[in-house]
């Protein structure tokens, strides 16, 4: 405790080497904490979208249809008796909903623009449950009643749309393959446009009531349930639960695939940004210790009388060496603190300034700049800057403690 006041002390001696010091594991620590929260963000923003953009959190489908990334889109629904498969999805605990979906391929047609499409037809009432977001961009939402037949209702993506030269309110003629090999046709009008936020899907997006897709492809069986749940930290559980009580409701076997199975560029994206963080870290912590531990040197240079004079009436070299130690993570300390106090500052102006980042390739519109800081991050923080001033506080003891006391005392 006593080399701790003492180091503490021998810091105010040099006010200005000091007050950069600080500055320099300030402007470090806000660096740290400002891109963690990005990165967060990214990552928290990311996700909610891929399961609440249509995804859900979990997806039943039969074994013979099931790929490593979902349902084979190219083949016929294949799960049949599925209402009590949806019923047993809907009491396990911690799911909102579970909605069927038929997957539909084929081609869309107004006058005589045609374009290819990839579509859904699914249950509305139970996407909204499962909170799944449906971006509308004009005209409205599909019914949650089952239209009756002729009065079948679409939702194109906006880039289809314009490629048919078609409005809400206008008829399109959508043609794709039964379940039996045969083609089928059914006239629909388009409820409204929507958006994925992914130009590319935008352009062959098509979507549409579970009754309508029955129709088209004329079988009452459905490619997969998706369900949605409460929490997607209990992805993993849920599905658990999930697959033991499936076993005795379902005559047929069923896969049972999360989210970040279907989606695997999200993995990618994160080891992307996480390898960023990590350069950028590093540099950071060189940055910092380099800075720093130049300044300590500067110190022990400057007061090397003084450390020979505490080595002849004696004072253990460790000793001597342990107060470096000591003034290098009272900088530590005090630089980290600052910073977190600058960073919650810079956070919350960051957050409320409602900076608008420009769309990503491939995206169809940009996002809000958001910081997803938590209070673990600016206490890791803190250690992180104390394990850099360490780092740094070595070559300086070291000096301190290779010194002979009658060099020392004549030093100039």
């Amino acid at each position: 405790m006593k080399f701790a006041v003492i180091a503490l002390r021998n810091l105010s001696r040099h006010r200005r080497r000091t007050l950069l010091s600080l500055l320099v594991i300030a402007a470090g620590a806000v660096a740290v904490i400002l891109t963690t929260g990005f990165i967060r963000f990214s990552f928290d923003g990311l996700r909610e979208a891929i399961i609440h953009g249509g995804l859900g959190h979990l997806e039943l489908m039969p074994a013979g249809t099931a790929g490593p990334a979902g349902p084979d889109r190219s083949a016929p629904p294949a799960l049949a008796d599925w209402t009590a498969v949806r019923e047993a999805a809907e009491s396990t605990p911690h799911v909102l909903a579970a909605g069927a979906a038929v997957y539909l391929t084929g081609m869309a047609s107004r006058d005589e623009r045609s374009a290819a499409f990839v579509g859904v037809a699914l249950e509305p009432e139970r996407e909204r449950r499962m909170n799944l977001e449906v971006k509308i961009r004009g005209g409205a939402n599909l019914a949650d009643a089952a239209p009756a037949v002729g009065e079948d209702e679409v939702l194109l993506g906006v880039a289809l749309a314009q490629s048919l030269e078609a409005a809400p309110g206008d008829v399109v003629t959508i043609t794709a393959m039964t379940a039996d090999g045969t083609l089928n046709a059914l006239d629909a009008r388009v409820a409204g446009l929507v958006t994925t936020g992914l130009q590319e899907l935008d352009a062959r997006l098509l979507k549409t009531h579970l009754a309508t897709g029955e129709r088209l492809l004329g079988t009452d069986r459905i490619s997969s349930i998706v369900i949605g749940l409460d929490d997607t930290a209990r992805t993993q559980e849920v599905g658990d639960a999930l697959a033991r009580r499936l076993q005795s409701v379902s005559p047929e076997p069923l896969v049972i695939t999360d989210w970040r199975a279907r989606a695997p560029f999200y993995g990618q994206v994160r080891a992307l940004y996480s390898g960023i963080f990590w350069f950028l870290g590093g540099i950071v912590f060189v940055l910092v210790c380099l800075a720093t531990s130049n300044t300590l040197l500067m110190s022990v240079l400057e007061r090397v009388r003084e450390f020979g004079t505490l080595l002849a009436i004696g004072t253990a070299r460790g000793q001597v060496a342990w107060m470096v130690v000591l003034e290098a993570l009272w900088l530590g300390v005090l630089g980290a603190l600052a910073g977190d106090a600058l960073a919650a500052v810079l956070v919350m102006a960051i957050n409320a300034a409602g900076i608008e980042m420009p769309p990503p390739p491939g995206a169809a519109a940009g996002f809000p700049l958001q910081l997803a800081v938590h209070p673990g991050d600016f206490v890791a923080v803190v250690g992180l800057m104390v394990v850099v001033l360490a780092v740094a506080a070595i070559f300086p003891a070291v000096r301190t403690v290779r010194l002979r006391i009658v060099d020392a005392l004549g030093h100039v």
